[in-house]
């Protein structure tokens, strides 16, 4: 229930103070759950994803939010997972039992606004369930609340949902990096090549 009441309430923040415009929603998968994989420059970020995303979204977020009481508190109610330890087992399971997962594959806010390189869990996920990655590249949320800002700027955001992007799934118990490297270089690929083009 709170994840759709935060869902709610950020769409109708980001609909009236920043003008959220949302993108591709025909690209979100209609058969199969999915792995969502954007860029990641502002705190605003998930809350952009979050409201533009129709369905539930288990996001796995920076263990360090769950030191501090308000944000432990938010990150339960919302189901988020914490990444560190066993995260990728949960991430498995929940994408095969059909749930949806979200990442920041950057693995911290961007200093200035680039994209910049992409950690490999999103392609392991992908390659050991199958399940497609849909790349999302947000623009605007570092103009509206950039590192170091104490409050955000009315700008404009838009995010863009690309089309799925499928792995092949590995049935054995090690993948080799190579299939990592090049899942991640296209998912990167492809999100900046939304974001340069505006």
């Amino acid at each position: 229930m709170w994840y759709w009441v935060f869902r709610g309430i950020s769409l109708v923040i980001l609909k009236v103070f920043f003008r959220l415009k949302v993108e591709g929603l025909e690209n979100i998968p209609k058969k199969s759950n999915f792995i969502i994989v954007a860029n990641h420059s502002s705190y605003l970020d998930p809350f952009v994803v979050g409201a533009a995303i129709p369905q539930k979204v288990y996001w796995i977020a920076w263990k360090h939010f769950y030191k501090r009481l308000i944000t432990k508190w938010f990150m339960q109610k919302t189901d988020t997972l914490p990444a560190a330890g066993n995260s990728s087992e949960k991430a498995v399971f929940l994408l095969m039992e059909n749930k949806n997962v979200g990442l920041f594959p950057e693995g911290r806010r961007s200093f200035d606004g680039k994209v910049g390189e992409f950690r490999r869990g999103a392609a392991l996920l992908a390659l050991k369930t199958g399940r497609p990655i849909v790349p999302c590249s947000i623009l605007g949320a570092y103009e509206a609340l950039p590192r170091g800002a104490k409050f955000p700027r009315l700008r404009q955001i838009k995010i863009k949902i690309g089309r799925p992007k499928y792995l092949f799934k590995e049935f054995e118990d090690i993948v080799d990096d190579l299939y990592l490297e090049d899942g991640i270089f296209q998912i990167r690929n492809t999100i900046r090549e939304m974001i340069y083009a505006g």
